[in-house]
């Protein structure tokens, strides 16, 4: 029963159909028999080996030889490509602290449009000649990495030609530190539309003024105008377009834009509430003190936190509270102003309340410390 196998070459003297790998070393194509059970993946030359058959004479005189015989991934594509388990299913090893490129890489990997696109065979829309993009490797590399993760088999793989290519083209992420998630992927599809990109040659386009035309109308322009320039798989996915409206304060005029966005940044919603700790005394010493915790709005104010600490404690109508803020022991100020906001009140600071009979209110305080007598 025949088959192709790719053999990789050590020594550089067999030359039959001399390729590359992605890690640069020589592989030959040899044709043993002719395979009765052939199978392709990701629509390359069919081999029964599970190899998609891509190599570097695709491109003569790059550097763009894909190389899905990665052995230093530690991946085995024949073995796995047999199991027939559901694809998408392999992980992604930390080489280092990688784990910022790892979890952006398998959202783009789990992006149905984006899987099906380079599951198929997308060396033709590769631009090589974009002075913006890297030359097609970028491209090629993520591809290379998204086909193996697709490949049946659960085995994890270390992205270590991918991560080489990425520190070639952006020596910030070089090396095997931390880096921050959104920046790597926002990198990574800039990179992916442009070595992608359908336009060869970008033509001139003068932008023209809304000038009280429909919102569709404008929409549909400004989009055309920015395909006409920008046309690839991660524009059809990842990008989309905002209304930007301008007012003139001194004629009035309205000028309505609408620009291109692949990503937006959003502010995390944040609690608009805050958890206090009160310890409530009794001013006639009748009961031991108590803790109460209440929830109050963080812009709320000191008569808010004496509503809530007064629903807490079972406060009655003929009965009132009193707060103040102890410090090193001592009451450091009283808090009597309804209206003070709850901000001026600090995390860390000991807030008392005093709770004593209404009829008690524009008496004299006074207040009692209990000390141990020092012997001398």
């Amino acid at each position: 029963m025949d088959q192709d196998i790719l053999l990789e070459l050590v020594d550089g003297h067999q030359s039959s159909k001399i390729g590359m790998d992605s890690t640069g070393n020589d592989l030959a194509l040899v044709s043993l028999e002719p395979s009765r059970s052939p199978l392709t993946i990701a629509g390359g030359p069919t081999l029964s080996n599970g190899h998609s058959g891509y190599r570097s004479n695709l491109y003569p005189g790059s550097s763009l030889g894909s190389g899905l015989t990665d052995m230093d991934d530690g991946f085995d594509a024949c073995n796995s490509a047999r199991k027939g388990e559901k694809g998408g299913l392999a992980g992604l090893q930390n080489l280092g602290n990688t784990c910022f490129m790892n979890s952006a890489l398998q959202c783009l990997v789990h992006t149905p449009p984006l899987v099906e696109y380079f599951l198929k065979d997308c060396r033709a829309e590769i631009n090589t000649d974009n002075p913006l993009g890297m030359h097609g490797e970028l491209a090629l590399a993520f591809g290379d990495l998204l086909r193996k993760l697709w490949s049946s088999g659960r085995t994890a793989i270390a992205p270590r030609v991918f991560k080489g290519k990425l520190a070639r083209f952006a020596p910030q992420f070089s090396g095997y530190n931390q880096h921050d998630s959104q920046e790597l992927l926002a990198f990574l599809l800039d990179g992916l539309h442009e070595d992608l990109n359908r336009v060869k040659q970008k033509p001139y386009i003068e932008m023209k003024d809304s000038d009280g035309r429909p919102d569709e109308e404008v929409a549909a322009e400004c989009w055309k105008n920015h395909k006409a320039r920008n046309d690839s798989v991660i524009v059809d996915v990842c990008q989309g377009q905002y209304k930007s409206t301008l007012v003139c304060p001194v004629c009035s005029k309205i000028s309505i834009t609408f620009d291109p966005f692949m990503y937006l940044s959003l502010p995390l919603p944040s609690t608009i509430t805050r958890t206090m700790t009160v310890t409530v005394f009794y001013g006639d010493g009748s009961r031991l003190p108590m803790p109460f915790t209440v929830s109050v709005l963080k812009n709320g104010f000191c008569k808010d936190l004496l509503l809530a600490l007064g629903t807490a404690c079972g406060l009655k109508s003929d009965e009132s509270l009193m707060l103040a803020e102890v410090y090193e022991n001592k009451i450091y100020r009283y808090l009597e102003m309804p209206l003070e906001p709850l901000a001026s009140i600090k995390d860390d600071e000991h807030i008392v309340a005093f709770r004593f009979q209404k009829k008690e209110i524009g008496k004299t305080r006074l207040v009692i410390f209990h000390r141990w007598q020092e012997k001398f």
